[in-house]
């Protein structure tokens, strides 16, 4: 399974469902939908059934840039928030 990009939410606020695997092969869309996004986004990792190094990092620097990480499960906790 590939990583599927849902636009959730409605609102000042755009909401990001990630449903699948996050991988290296992947994080170049990902980056590509956030980029252009403007105001407040939120993403919602709930569904994310795997990342990888390239796909923490991704995620990583989409957090540092203002976006809200929510519903990651608690392995993906600790990768986020590790070294």
């Amino acid at each position: 399974m590939t990583l599927r990009i849902s636009d959730v939410g409605s609102g000042p606020t755009t909401s990001l469902k990630l449903d699948g695997r996050l991988t290296a092969e992947e994080v170049p869309e990902l980056l590509r939908v956030c980029v252009g996004l403007t105001g407040p986004v939120v993403l919602d990792l709930s569904d994310l059934q795997f990342a990888d190094r390239e796909g923490v990092s991704a995620l990583r620097q989409l957090r540092a840039r203002g976006a809200e990480l929510a519903g990651a499960s608690p392995y993906l906790c600790l990768l986020l928030n590790g070294r």
